[in-house]
């Protein structure tokens, strides 16, 4: 190896094919000797740490091969020890499962018997607490004694004390519903107050031991049925109870009213078959929408007292069933047997169509025949017949009665009460009435309008045939007039809100008869032309007494007649009687007043002039009132 580097430390140079060592000068040649040392001496200590390494691996061989030899040893030692302790473990194990049976045993055995008679002899009516805690140390004592067969005997006999406190705690959650569940106050529902204060109406004096019985009889395995058909039962019967009690409150709230009248004017008020009607109606409404509250109060105690979600909804078909039926029966029966009109039945109708989703689940999910619908589609059919009834009627109308004044006809006054009635209830109209018989695809904002288009022009017509059976065609005038004018101040009325309504389908529609109520005035007038045609000749009078005489002789006799002729006419509106009267005298008065001071300065009645102006004045303020001037 030295000889090899030390070649190739000294190259050679090839001249010619002879070889010969370089030059080099002396310090070359000590660098390279110096290189030389020093890896001779790195090569003498890797050798000593080769031999000591060899020392090293030699004493750990050493020391494993004790090691090997004293884990043998402890090996034969140690094993022994440890199995034995082992057994020893699982003996001292088994001897504390069997202690602890033992005293549990002793505990159960000992407990059971005072926990049985506890619950035989208990009354979880007066002490409900203690008899669920001596209940649920039964169940975990049964639990207990099941394991052993020794004790079935035992396990028999705990179980059937099981079931008698079963039995027991159903009889008093069936007493507790009774005592506790109570008649509601009719008040709040008769009187309208109902909505804010639904969440004061109690329904339960106590409902505190009716949820515990029940929640703790649903988390039991074997759960007891008859606990949930008490509570269909009880709650189902006071619901029903209640309702018919808010029926008969309302109706003597009805009564009530009625009486304060008939005192009030100091005559007897009789009661009308449809009197009688009217206050079963208003019961039944009264009764339908406490219904619906009382289930929603009922829902909410049965969240809290049965838990579970299926078996509430369960007892709830059953619950709902007889007042939901007795309701739709009570309500039918006033419905179909009835003839009342339709403006009455706008409020039930309105009410079991804003909760028809509401009414249509109970009905449907009861578990009774709760013809509900069948109800809804009578009541439509009805109204819907009703409206077509007014139109025939108007057009049909061949009664022979007139205002003998000229007033307001009664058909009128109803009709346009009737409109009210229903633009108060026009969404409830539209879409559960008229909707039933409008062709398809037709605009339903459209349908109430046409409808009062169609009623109105009717009632036109009507107005018109009942004019021409005046004797006297200026009654007839004033006869119109008052009609027209009675519709125009009911249409301008916005409480009414009939002219937004009608004024969809025509916005003229007020216009139309503000022109009528002038067309009827002028034509009112008219009947005064005698009288002016009269005094047309005051201004050739001059200095004639006889003419004067002769002309103020014939407007006494004129006028008097006129004012007998017109001396029961009516106008019923106080600013249209002034407006006449004031266009009265304009057409009279100039020219009487020239008369009147002609015959005073000729002295043409020397005895007084019947008619001056004061009582000329007084004979026009007179005019369409019962006042006569004699």
């Amino acid at each position: 190896m030295l000889v090899v580097y030390y070649f190739y430390c000294f190259p050679f140079f090839s001249v010619n094919s002879r070889i010969f060592p370089m030059a080099s000068d002396q310090n070359a040649a000590e660098s390279i000797a110096k290189k030389l040392a020093q890896e001779e001496e790195w090569l003498q200590n890797f050798q000593k740490n080769i031999a000591k390494s060899a020392q090293i691996r030699q004493g750990i061989e050493q020391v494993v091969e004790k090691f090997d030899q004293r884990l043998s040893s402890l090996e034969k030692n140690v094993l022994p020890m440890h199995i034995s302790n082992g057994k020893l473990q699982k003996k001292q194990h088994n001897i504390q499962r069997l202690i602890n049976t033992i005293d549990a045993t002793l505990q159960f055995y000992g407990k059971t018997s005072t926990v049985e008679n506890a619950i035989n002899s208990g009354n979880p009516s007066v002490d409900l607490d203690p008899y669920l805690e001596n209940m649920e140390s039964l169940q975990q004592a049964i639990i207990f004694f099941e394991t052993h067969p020794n004790y079935r005997s035992q396990t028999d006999n705990m179980r059937i004390t099981l079931d008698t406190g079963y039995t027991m705690l159903e009889k008093a959650y069936k007493n507790f519903l009774l005592k506790n569940s109570i008649t509601v106050d009719p008040a709040p529902f008769v009187k309208n107050e109902l909505t804010p204060r639904l969440s004061e109406i109690k329904i339960m004096t106590d409902e505190e031991p009716i949820i515990k019985i029940g929640v703790w009889l649903l988390k039991q395995p074997r759960v007891p049925n008859n606990f949930l058909g008490y509570y269909s039962e009880i709650r189902g019967a006071q619901i029903l109870k209640n309702i018919k009690s808010i029926a008969e409150a309302q109706k003597s709230s009805q009564l009530a009213s009625r009486s304060k009248l008939s005192t009030a004017v100091r005559k007897p008020v009789q009661r009308s078959e449809k009197v009688d009607v009217l206050i079963d109606l208003d019961a039944c409404h009264a009764m339908c929408s406490a219904l619906l509250s009382l289930l929603e109060l009922e829902e909410k105690l049965m969240v809290k007292a049965i838990p579970d979600t299926s078996k509430r909804a369960q007892v709830f078909r059953e619950l709902v069933s007889r007042p939901l039926a007795y309701a739709v029966v009570q309500t039918q029966k006033v419905v179909n047997e009835k003839d009342i009109g339709i403006v009455p039945l706008l409020p039930l109708l309105h009410l079991l169509s804003q909760n028809y989703a509401r009414f249509h689940n109970l009905a449907t999910n009861s578990i009774g025949d709760v013809q509900f619908d069948s109800l809804m589609r009578q009541l439509q059919v009805k109204c819907s017949s009703y409206v077509n009834e007014v139109i025939e009627n108007l057009n049909e109308d061949t009664t022979k009665f007139v205002p003998p004044d000229g007033n307001v006809h009664p058909t009128t006054a109803s009709t346009l009460n009737f409109l009210s009635s229903l633009t108060a209830h026009r969404v409830t109209v539209t879409q559960h009435v008229l909707a039933l018989t409008a062709p398809q695809g037709s605009n339903t904002n459209l349908l109430l309008p046409k409808l009062f288009a169609r009623i109105l022009s009717a009632l036109g017509s009507m107005l018109k045939k009942k004019a021409n059976l005046y004797d006297d065609p200026t009654l007839a005038t004033i006869f119109l007039l008052n009609n027209y004018n009675y519709i125009a101040k009911t249409l301008a009325d916005e409480q009414d809100g009939l002219l937004p309504a009608i004024t969809e389908m025509n916005s003229n529609i007020l216009s139309f008869y503000h022109e009528e109520i002038a067309t009827c005035t002028n034509e009112y007038l008219k009947s005064w032309n005698g009288i002016a045609s009269i005094l047309k000749s005051v201004d050739r009078i001059g200095e004639d007494k006889q003419m004067a005489k002769q002309i103020m002789s014939t407007f006494v006799r004129d006028f008097d007649q006129v004012l007998a002729q017109q001396m029961d006419y009516c106008i019923s509106d106080p600013k249209i009687s002034a407006n006449v009267q004031t266009q009265v005298k304009s057409r009279i008065w100039k020219n009487y007043s020239q008369l009147l001071d002609t015959c005073q300065r000729l002295h043409v009645f020397p005895q007084g002039i019947k008619y001056t102006e004061n009582t000329f004045e007084m004979a026009i303020r007179n005019l369409f009132s019962s006042a006569r001037i004699n």
